[in-house]
């Protein structure tokens, strides 16, 4: 813990003392309150219902030196009216990092909380990342890493002993041809939950306080990935995730798509999957398949810049099936969209639309979407469908280009929720500036 926290006081040290010399400075904030009734149903009528503010800031800040930049994005919440949580605060950093730009023409560094996007190592780690890009005109690029994962809270506690939390791995790249990307890669990650106490019974059916370990091998994963564009207009992509410990493929794709015109694009995908849960996890507890999808589809762009799609699929489990429909048109303003799926997966009818306009030169904007399904869960047809319905209503004002303030209805309809209505405001404010 002691040294995790060395770590942060010493990036705010150093992006304090960088900041003087600064060559760029890039800053968001934006600060929302949300607010909501809840209903205790365990509770008796008088108190059931209860009002709720919840405050929510989030910050971007980049300050660039030369080959050198400190990037951070973090995120505060508090309850304005009655707590949510016993603490009625949290926080949470989702980078905190210090980075390093082409140093000697071939190094990049990292050092600090970071997300990973490695082939097979993915995530969000605290530790340092190296990447040596090497040939001719850098076609060759190692990456290698290490740490320790960071909590699920994004705080900076809760870190368990180095030999039970750690994770490190590395990614070979090849950029050789044109238009080509390939890629091998590497993870070894260990995660323990914290121990815990509960009561349990002795041999003699006693009564007595124990605390629960949990420990268990490192998962390994190894990663493949491939992109290519041809001729700079057409694409293949793949990936290929598989478990080590378990000997298992877990995840594996590909994609493929074809330019008929400027305007017109048909591609094709097929997609394995099975459930990849880390040790320890409790839905080790449930049963689970793979399942494999067959997809296609195409997309036509107008003149006006609306584009028209469609695409349907077929989902393949152990012993049944699922079809898959989705049809409509987007545009920058609006757009609309029709779902259908029918099978295994139980069967449901769903359409979707939004539309957003900006008036007097940017100076207001609004925005509204709405969504309605009907579905029935399973394929038993021996049950009524139900149906869900929600839509929002939004409004931006910007009296300058770097401050926003904003407004938002939500409403939701289901079996459920009777009628759910929800409420948020807030302002956002962004700088760049160069020394």
């Amino acid at each position: 813990m002691k040294s995790h926290l060395l770590v942060l006081v010493s990036l705010l040290f150093i992006s304090v003392f960088n900041l003087a010399e600064a060559q760029s400075l890039n800053f968001r904030f934006n600060n929302y309150f949300y607010s909501w009734q809840r209903i205790d149903s365990l509770s008796d009528a008088e108190t059931a219902k209860t009002t709720h503010i919840r405050g929510y800031q989030n910050y971007l800040l980049e300050v660039n030196s030369g080959k050198w930049s400190l990037n951070t994005l973090a995120q505060t919440e508090e309850d304005v009216l009655n707590k949510v949580d016993s603490k009625g605060f949290n926080y949470r950093f989702y980078n905190l990092y210090l980075k390093g730009s082409n140093l000697y023409n071939m190094l990049d560094v990292k050092i600090g909380r970071q997300n990973l996007f490695a082939g097979a190592g993915t995530g969000t780690m605290d530790g340092l990342y190296l990447k040596l890009k090497t040939g001719k005109n850098k076609e060759y690029q190692f990456a290698l890493y290490g740490g320790t994962p960071a909590p699920y809270s994004y705080e900076f506690e809760n870190y368990s002993d180095l030999s039970k939390n750690y994770q490190f791995g590395g990614q070979f790249t090849y950029y050789g041809v044109k238009d080509l990307m390939a890629s091998v890669s590497y993870l070894n990650r260990k995660r323990t939950p914290q121990s815990y106490t509960a009561v349990r019974l002795d041999s003699a059916f006693n009564t007595t306080i124990r605390e629960l370990t949990f420990d268990g091998p490192a998962e390994q994963l190894a990663g493949f990935d491939f992109n290519y564009v041809f001729p700079a207009k057409h694409n293949v992509f793949a990936k290929a995730y598989y478990d080590i410990e378990f000997k298992k493929l877990y995840k594996a794709e590909v994609n493929l798509k074809l330019a008929l015109s400027d305007a017109a694009r048909v591609f094709g995908e097929y997609i394995y999957r099975e459930p990849h849960y880390t040790y320890n996890s409790i839905f080790w507890v449930f049963n689970y398949t793979s399942y494999q999808e067959l997809s296609g589809g195409f997309d036509y762009t107008l003149d006006n810049g609306i584009n028209i799609y469609g695409k349907t699929g077929l989902v393949q489990y152990s012993n049944d099936n699922s079809v898959k429909i989705d049809v409509g048109f987007t545009h920058p303003n609006y757009g609309f969209t029709y779902s259908r799926y029918f099978g295994y997966a139980g069967e449901s009818d769903g359409v979707s639309g939004y539309y957003q306009r900006n008036f007097n030169d940017n100076l207001f904007s609004a925005s509204a979407s709405i969504n309605y399904s009907r579905y029935r869960l399973g394929n038993s047809y021996d049950t009524d469908k139900i149906n869900s319905l929600n839509w929002m209503l939004g409004l931006t004002y910007r009296p300058i280009p770097q401050i926003s303030i904003d407004a938002q209805e939500q409403v939701l309809i289901n079996r459920i929720h009777e009628f759910d209505i929800r409420g948020l405001i807030g302002f956002s404010y962004w700088m760049f500036k160069k020394f």
